[in-house]
């Protein structure tokens, strides 16, 4: 794979849907909560950027595993196996490492956390970076699923500039 590659497919996997967000150049360019077998179809087929590098949040048990977390798991698994069997660079990413990587530590609902650094990220407020239907900001059309997906995103984005030894 070429390491000049842009484009980055993050995915937030569930046991029935998936977040997905398409990030280009630093710039969301597609947005969608589907289910999984849309997902394994976006992976191989999907998105008309070339070549592209597919970021999976991977699930991490903490005590018993319950049946919504061996079926996320098993997803994660067929949309790991999608990508490498398209030719697609993958990258695997844990809670943990996404959540340290947008600097976000302590207790509390970390998912309104990681939403609101990202919204910090991408434009400061949430008026400049998500925006209104007649002016939207870049995060416009973010939503629900989708939130976690950019973040892995943003994660994966991270993580290759650093293989890359770069730290813009």
């Amino acid at each position: 794979m070429g390491e000049s590659m842009t484009a980055i497919l993050g995915i937030d996997p569930g046991p029935t849907q998936c977040g997905l967000v398409m990030l280009y150049l630093g710039r969301i360019t597609d947005v969608t909560i589907c289910s999984v077998a849309e997902a394994l179809d976006a992976i191989s087929c999907g998105y008309d950027r070339g070549e592209f590098c597919v970021a999976i949040e991977r699930v991490q048990s903490c005590g018993q595993a319950g049946a919504s977390l061996l079926s996320t798991s098993e997803v994660v698994g067929r949309l790991q196996q999608r990508a490498l069997d398209s030719g697609h660079e993958t990258i695997l990413l844990y809670r943990r490492a996404i959540l340290a990587a947008l600097d976000i530590t302590g207790r509390g609902n970390r998912d309104a956390i990681v939403r609101q650094r990202l919204i910090e990220m991408f434009g400061g407020s949430k008026e400049m970076a998500v925006g209104t239907r007649k002016d939207p900001g870049p995060l416009y059309g973010v939503h629900g699923h989708a939130w976690q997906a950019l973040a892995v995103a943003v994660t994966a984005q991270m993580v290759r500039q650093q293989r890359l030894g770069k730290t813009s």
